[in-house]
């Protein structure tokens, strides 16, 4: 299995501690922020190939984050506990999921990011998701 640095973006503690630790016990090196500011700080050091964001954070929806990601070649769902009407389609969110969602779903969505198939030219290549001031 390809490793894959993964970026989750969550307000619960309880459920961004669970995921982390799923993702982890994966294989997969992880960073957590718990809001769209915190996010952007990691994002400035870091390089994410896949990103699981809470789409309701305390500072703000995350959907101009998830289009940034998208925009660097980075693969987003968006999971959230709201009306699924509420989080709009939009080309930047690959996929999406509803609270409560078992970590197991979102390690295998993961994963199918690093199948070579499913992988964006941009990963092969060794670049990933970096935010650009």
């Amino acid at each position: 299995m390809t490793v894959l640095p993964v970026l989750v973006v969550e307000d619960s503690f309880l459920v961004a501690a669970s995921l982390v630790e799923a993702l982890r016990r994966a294989g997969h090196r992880v960073m957590l922020a718990s809001s769209l500011a915190e996010a952007e700080s990691v994002m400035a050091d870091n390089n994410f190939l896949a990103a699981l964001l809470d789409y309701m954070l305390p500072d703000g929806d995350s959907l101009s984050l998830a289009q940034q990601l998208h925009a660097v070649g980075c693969k987003v769902a968006v999971v959230s506990g709201a009306d699924p009407d509420m989080v709009p389609l939009d080309p930047a969110i690959a996929a999406r999921f509803a609270k409560p969602m078992d970590d197991r779903v979102l390690v295998e969505w993961v994963a199918s990011i690093a199948a070579p198939s499913a992988r964006p030219a941009a990963a092969s290549m060794g670049h990933g998701c970096q935010h650009r001031h």
